[in-house]
């Protein structure tokens, strides 16, 4: 079976004098804008600036004028628009179009950012009384970006400009060929240029002979900010043709922060300030499709970076991944409320396919995985019977589940084609170039590819990717690392910590969620929530008399967690806050956990007493049974809600061992559960977990006929 590797706590270190001189700074700051008297004592407030202070300093802040220009969000904070490389090109190209009524095609990707580009753009090009259209290519017969036959279509239906969003940097020859008929074409995108390499070792960007190509990542381009986001590019061509930034915010902000923090693009410099105006105009006046779709998901939360990323983006891209996305678009450009009621609940429902179909194709992955050689760096599978729109998502999980890179491909016709996902340090783009030969093409970058291989070609693809993986990828490379900005004790797990982190959104690429280590927690009571999907805890501190905290634990299976009531653990989490039925409470997610060194250490060596015994016959007093161990055990089969269950053996002996005062271990229960078995009343299979049956046998059963039990007394 494939087990992750143990993860790696690393705690961010500060330099103090730094962090002295941030808080002295942030006490000024916040001092001069309050406006009412704070509750809060002196000493109270000091904490919390030093807390901020570390997490600026852990984000690379060392200057006092990098906070300001973070906190520095209006509009004013904003780069010039007019910095884009061929931005007055592309402003007169439009401009000739609205004045002399042509039709103007806004040509888009189908994600998040996409879908958001092609609304904005649309939205904005039809309040000047253009004649526009939108087109986005389907992603399972055309794939992403310019293809020939749609040009051909687009321009036969009288189109005489299009215009690109988040796609189209590439698009080299597909120009060409709208050149040659006579159709002009403005770029808008962000993704990254071919280069070519010159005779004299140089590079030189590679990028279509269009009317204009707006790129902030133009090696030949002076912008100074590369990462916006698809529809931030958008963004940017609106406010030159408008020459008014303040109006495009208040009227597309919302959509523009949507689109980049779905991109999962890094939310500091001017994209900081454009999600956080945009969330803010949300706050304000919510859109009719926005509100829908909030409605429709159930979210009763207030607007944040968190919600759009977890509730309002996986919605508008499942159309894209499984369906039409022209549905997000139609919703996003709804006026009326009843048919934007209908096309939130179908992109509801769309999601809801989406989850079952990652479901199904995890489910398939996982027992590939099982059948599969344990040892290999990566984890390469292809199946005709997965949705290439998901297969990317899937390939994400199975790297966060099992700390491996992961290639998965599926049907398309004659070929393959897939996703490939990898883990911090496994440079997946590089590992396909390496291995290209038999590929038919491929593209992505660091963390992230996609690529298409013809059927035939795909066993020795996947030999050659996997014994390359095999001699590149060490085992340290496969370390699991998570870095937590400091340690929070245990009575900040409070509301006021967590609206002192606030003050950091939005969160994201770039500034990430704050994790913190908190250390010496009692854990009190365990209970399954979402339909068994996860976990929520009541935790309380071991130093000091406290009410406890709930915590919770996302995508994990109970009977898989290796932690019981009464056990002592350290965590590392994130804060966040829960509103239920109107009355708020602060939220803790845990991230990892890990036992009290005495819990593991007491495991580890019971565990070895009861290999021992089995190779060996040897037994120890820590291994002895009594009948009471026994009885405590069958008792405890015996509640179970099914007829089988799943247990994690050190957890359930340890559950068992609270209720002895301490006289069960994993040794005595491996044990008792061989008699049991042994006695027809159980049957159970070892491996990681344990899946244990019980019988319902009402025969009277004489501990003497199991040959465990003898040997054990014998001894």
């Amino acid at each position: 079976m494939f087990k992750r590797p143990e993860s790696r706590w690393v705690l961010k270190t500060q330099d103090d004098a730094t962090v002295e001189a941030f808080a002295d700074y942030l006490e000024d700051y916040f001092r001069s804008r309050s406006k009412k008297p704070s509750k809060t004592s002196e000493e109270e407030k000091r904490a919390y600036f030093i807390l901020m202070s570390r997490l600026f300093y852990n984000r690379g802040f060392r200057e006092i004028a990098q906070i300001d220009n973070f906190f520095n969000t209006s509009s004013s904070a904003l780069n010039d628009p007019m910095l884009l490389p061929d931005m007055e090109k592309a402003i007169s190209r439009i401009n000739s179009a609205l004045e002399n009524h042509e039709k103007i095609t806004v040509y888009g990707d189908y994600d998040v950012d996409g879908i958001t580009s092609v609304s904005v753009l649309y939205k904005y090009l039809s309040s000047c009384g253009a004649n526009v259209d939108y087109y986005i290519p389907t992603r399972s017969e055309e794939g992403y970006g310019l293809n020939e036959n749609a040009i051909h279509k687009i321009f036969e239906n009288g189109t005489s400009l299009i215009i690109t969003v988040d796609t189209g940097t590439t698009a080299v020859d597909e120009v060409e060929y709208a050149n040659s008929i006579g159709l002009d074409i403005v770029i808008t995108d962000h993704h990254e240029c071919k280069m070519m390499i010159n005779e004299d070792g140089s590079f030189t960007e590679m990028i279509p002979n269009a009317v204009a190509v707006l790129n902030p990542k133009r090696p030949s381009g002076d912008y100074p900010f590369s990462e916006l986001a698809g529809v931030g590019v958008v963004f940017k061509l609106l406010c030159a043709l408008s020459g008014n930034t303040e109006k495009i915010l208040n009227s597309f902000g919302d959509l523009v922060a949507i689109g980049t923090i779905a991109d999962i693009m890094p939310l500091i410099n001017e994209n900081r300030s454009i999600v956080i105006i945009g969330i803010k105009n949300m706050k304000a006046h919510m859109s009719l499709g926005i509100k829908s779709l909030l409605l429709a998901s159930g979210n009763e939360r207030e607007i944040s970076s968190t919600v759009i990323a977890y509730t309002i983006a996986p919605r508008l891209n499942a159309a894209g991944r499984i369906g039409d996305p022209k549905t997000s678009i139609n919703l996003l450009l709804e006026n009326d409320y009843s048919q934007a009621a209908s096309l939130a609940n179908y992109l509801c429902e769309e999601n809801r396919r989406r989850q079952q179909l990652e479901s199904s194709i995890i489910a398939d992955v996982e027992k590939m995985i099982e059948q599969s050689a344990p040892n290999d760096k990566i984890l390469v599978f292809a199946s005709d019977n997965w949705h290439h729109g998901v297969i990317g998502i899937v390939a994400s999980r199975i790297v966060e589940k099992y700390g491996k890179p992961c290639i998965l491909l599926c049907g398309d016709g004659e070929n393959l084609k897939g996703s490939a996902r990898s883990v911090k340090g496994v440079n997946i783009f590089e590992l396909l170039q390496k291995n290209s030969s038999d590929l038919l093409k491929f593209g992505g970058h660091e963390m992230a590819a996609g690529l298409s291989i013809e059927r035939d070609k795909y066993s020795d693809f996947k030999h050659s990717v996997i014994e390359y993986a095999n001699k590149t990828i060490t085992d340290k490379m496969l370390i699991p690392v998570i870095e937590a900005e400091c340690e929070l004790p245990f009575e900040k797990l409070n509301l006021k910590t967590y609206d002192v982190l606030k003050l950091l959104e939005p969160f994201g690429t770039g500034n990430a969620t704050p994790l913190f280590i908190v250390k010496n927690l009692m854990v009190s009571e365990i209970e399954p929530i979402g339909n068994g999907h996860h976990v929520k805890m009541k935790v309380s501190s071991c130093e000091i008399a406290s009410e406890p905290v709930t915590m919770l634990l996302f995508n994990v299976d109970p009977s898989s967690l290796n932690c019981v009531a009464g056990d002592e653990m350290d965590v590392i989490c994130s804060l966040c806050d829960n509103v239920f039925n109107g009355r708020r409470s602060v939220s803790v997610h845990i991230k990892k956990y890990k036992l009290s060194n005495s819990i593991e250490s007491n495991d580890k060596v019971s565990k070895l007493f009861y290999d021992n015994y089995k190779r060996n016959n040897k037994i120890t007093d820590d291994i002895m049974l009594t009948r009471e161990h026994i009885v405590a055990v069958f008792r405890k089969i015996r509640k179970q809600s099914s007829e089988t269950e799943t247990y994690h053996p050190y957890a359930l002996a340890r559950s068992i061992s609270h209720e002895l005062n301490g006289e069960m271990n994993y040794a005595r229960l491996m044990l008792s559960l061989d008699v049991l078995q042994e006695l027809g009343l159980i049957s159970y299979s070892d491996s990681d977990l344990i899946k244990v049956t019980y019988k319902h046998s009402l025969d009277k059963v004489d501990l003497q006929n199991s040959k465990t039990w003898s040997v054990v007394h014998k001894q």
